[in-house]
């Protein structure tokens, strides 16, 4: 996920689906609404849908990125733009980096082309009216840059939060697997569906409505293998849940929810270590996704506050509280072995990411 400073703020919309890559000892693991939201269609992504989905993603790339060029050096220290600008290379770098923004729909039309079929149709119609806001965006910071107009900033910043959540909107159609309509069903299952008990703990961590998919073995595989190609393998085999920046989908893979499952609905309380940091793993996912959705875009920040969040997780799924303290005693055990991205010094008792700082105790 990347996030857009300086003159570019309200483009730090997310484009990209946020996935929770399994850490080292992950890869062992073989409120009170519920949305229902979804499409009618049910069938997964064909090949020729799979094959632009990977061309809509390195797009998505491609525009990303410029804009995150563009808002680097727009939050470069004041000194350092202003010997840039003694032989006018500030002006021309912002020029060149803006320039993702200003052929977004050329860009989109070139490198993604018309859609395969009608429901990729209605996502490419998105991204379409998201690249109209993203061009007067780059108009309009142009502008700003070059004549120093305060109105044109302004408006600039308007042009980028509506295009932003433009954006936002497009991501969350595709791809077609992730966005089909799931029965709401409680307890033990074997299929795909929306977990209402799952659902409220994830929508109180997020502060919103959030609905929990429990996804089956076979259609985790299959969902998989739409988000590689959409996410140029951001998400992959190893992903144990994922959910957008801002979203509405928090999506379990199976293993993690039949865990969950064994806890909250057959009060499973393993006393094995193995058996018991699968079910911690289980627990801090759960918690994890929510904070996407919450808008949280840094990994390291996500997985800090889902660890100290998975106590009360527990609880809330049946754990008798001491227990809960030890699940998230296990787990902490073996945060140096969680891949860099989601580690950080901040993580730590007063650090940054610290939920309780007049507490002495962490997590």
């Amino acid at each position: 996920m990347r996030f857009f400073g300086g003159m570019a703020v309200g483009l730090m919309a997310v484009a990209f689906v946020i996935g929770c890559s399994s850490s080292t000892h992950r890869a062992a693991v073989k409120r009170s609404g519920v949305l229902g939201a979804g499409v009618s269609s049910g069938a997964w992504a064909s090949r020729a849908e799979l094959f632009w989905l990977r061309k809509l993603g390195a797009w998505d790339t491609h525009l990303m990125l410029g804009l995150e060029s563009a808002s680097q050096m727009e939050s470069a220290p004041r000194v350092e733009r202003k010997l840039l600008a003694r032989d006018g290379r500030t002006m021309f770098s912002h020029s060149q980096a803006l320039q993702a923004a200003g052929n977004c729909s050329a860009d989109l039309r070139s490198m993604v082309g018309p859609a395969p079929t009608q429901r990729l149709a209605r996502a490419l119609d998105a991204f379409r009216a998201a690249c109209v806001h993203i061009e007067r965006f780059h108009n309009a910071i142009t502008l700003a840059v070059y004549q120093g107009q305060a109105f044109e900033v302004r408006q600039a910043q308007q042009e980028a939060s509506r295009g932003s959540q433009l954006l936002m909107q497009a991501d969350r159609m595709v791809p077609p697997g992730e966005t089909r309509s799931l029965p709401v069903i409680g307890g033990d299952s074997a299929q795909s569906r929306i977990e209402p008990r799952f659902s409220r703990i994830a929508s109180d961590l997020a502060g919103k409505d959030v609905e929990v998919r429990c996804w089956s073995h076979a259609d985790w595989t299959r969902l998989l293998k739409e988000e590689k190609a959409y996410t140029m393998h951001r998400i992959d085999a190893n992903t144990l849940g994922f959910a957008t920046i801002y979203g509405n989908r928090d999506n379990l893979a199976a293993d993690v929810c039949d865990s969950l499952v064994s806890l909250a609905y057959h009060h499973s309380l393993p006393t094995d270590p193995a058996a018991k940091l699968l079910l911690a793993t289980a627990v801090v996912t759960l918690s994890h996704e929510p904070q996407h959705s919450k808008g949280v875009a840094v990994e390291a920040q996500a997985e800090c506050y889902a660890i100290q969040l998975s106590k009360r997780s527990a609880i809330r799924l049946g754990a008798p509280a001491a227990y809960a303290a030890s699940l998230q005693a296990v787990y902490w055990q073996h945060y140096d072995e969680e891949l860099p991205a989601y580690r950080s010094p901040q993580c730590s008792n007063d650090g940054a990411y610290d939920l309780h700082k007049n507490s002495p105790v962490f997590p």
